[in-house]
């Protein structure tokens, strides 16, 4: 094993300790999948898996039980981030790819009607965003393949609230930033919350089967909008930005290098339009951004301040291993090392986690978490020692 390996796998195991350590004290009273106890847990079952040692199988079994006990009782929210559709999510996940099975089949279906309830909220508040609003629940529905008919919903929910521009063919939606005290209105492109996030959406609703020409419209024409929004890289340091307000002679900004915002996230929805409905032109273009993007290894030219998943190098790492296995181009990997090494460099705190800490509205603090935090760094570190085929990232909408 290199001397990087090696150094890797410490890493790993350091994460794990602090998250068992955790996990004993049983102070965290989220249990959903980016922030809370289900991120933990799904990290202890592929580092059980790696280690094969009957004590870390034990442990996490154990763990995994406990939360059984309690999530159906203690989760209210629903959304996807951070409620029941992810978790429920995660089973499906865990199921099909033969980890483990949850039998929660005795309290499935109410828990069903529960979050169907409150996606039917959010399409009353036009709230779209899959991490906290409908889409995240739509999300669940497909992978669980049992109700078509929420599927449905979710699509004329879409179609009715965008905003259509017939000359242009385009199709938007509008979503709301806080600045402040301030909600200001604007076009969000981004993976995390924005329009390539409904883009990755009808991609695999179409991908599902379910396909008609209210969805190829709506898919051509938020993709229509995206490429619309193309900048001058060389000028701007960036093809798209973050957002776009409704000011339209607001200045240009380069948005960041991150899977939260940016070119990173509006590259893979490219790249998964194309790939569904078999367009070639917009899997070029997805390719040459996120192609270009591994260029950007300075601070200056990426942002990236810390190691998480959400917006730090560990999720760079990861969205190129996804295009480094869908397309074998060189480029990405030989940035899958930069960006690895970047992670292991930024586990530079005497009072972190594992050395590490994220940076949160300019502190930093200590966070176990699978979005921004230690769990989802040791699982992205976990594919790349593997070289696995990291299918879990379909829960971060890659796949």
């Amino acid at each position: 094993m290199t001397m990087i390996k090696l150094d890797i796998r410490q890493k790993i195991d350091q994460i794990a300790e602090c998250i068992c350590a955790r996990i004993q004290k049983d102070e965290e009273k989220s249990f959903g999948l980016y922030p809370g106890k289900f991120g933990w847990l799904l990290f202890m079952l592929y580092y059980a898996k790696f280690t094969q040692n009957e004590k870390h199988f034990s442990f996490t079994e154990n763990h995994a039980e406990k939360l059984l006990e309690q999530f159906i009782e203690k989760e209210k929210q629903h959304t996807f981030c951070s409620g029941l559709s992810g978790i429920f999510y995660l089973f499906e996940f865990l199921r099909e790819k033969e980890i483990i099975d949850f039998d929660v089949s005795e309290v499935q279906t109410i828990l069903d009607d529960y979050v169907l309830f409150h996606m039917r909220q959010d399409i009353g508040r036009k709230h779209y965003d899959f991490m906290h609003g409908a889409l995240g629940v739509g999300l669940y529905f497909l992978k669980r393949k049992t109700n078509p008919e929420y599927i449905h919903e979710l699509i004329d929910f879409l179609n009715y609230t965008a905003e259509i521009d017939a000359k242009n063919h385009f199709y938007k939606w509008e979503s709301v930033v806080d600045d402040g005290d301030k909600h200001i209105p604007v076009y969000n492109l981004s993976l995390c919350h924005g329009i390539s996030s409904i883009i990755l959406f009808l991609s695999r609703v179409v991908r599902s089967g379910i396909h008609n020409e209210k969805i190829q419209k709506m898919l051509i024409g938020a993709v229509n909008f995206v490429l619309s929004q193309k900048n001058d890289f060389v000028n701007i340091g960036s093809f798209f930005p973050s957002f776009l307000g409704k000011n339209e002679q607001e200045p240009i900004i380069k948005s960041r290098l991150a899977w939260c915002y940016g070119d990173l996230g509006i590259g893979i929805a490219l790249w998964q339009a194309g790939k569904a409905i078999k367009r070639e032109e917009w899997k070029e273009t997805g390719l040459e951004v996120l192609l270009q993007s591994t260029l950007r290894r300075t601070y200056q030219e990426s942002s990236v301040v810390d190691a998480g998943i959400c917006h730090g190098s560990v999720g760079v790492a990861m969205i190129y291993r996804r295009m480094f296995l869908e397309t074998r181009h060189d480029e990405f990997k030989q940035a899958i090392p930069y960006w690895i090494n970047q992670t292991l460099n930024f586990s530079r705190f005497e009072d972190g986690l594992a050395g590490y800490k994220t940076s949160v509205k300019n502190e930093w603090v200590c966070d176990y978490s699978l979005l921004t935090g230690i769990s989802g760094i040791g699982l992205a570190l976990l594919s790349y020692l593997e070289d696995d085929q990291q299918d879990w990232d379909e829960m971060f909408l890659l796949s």
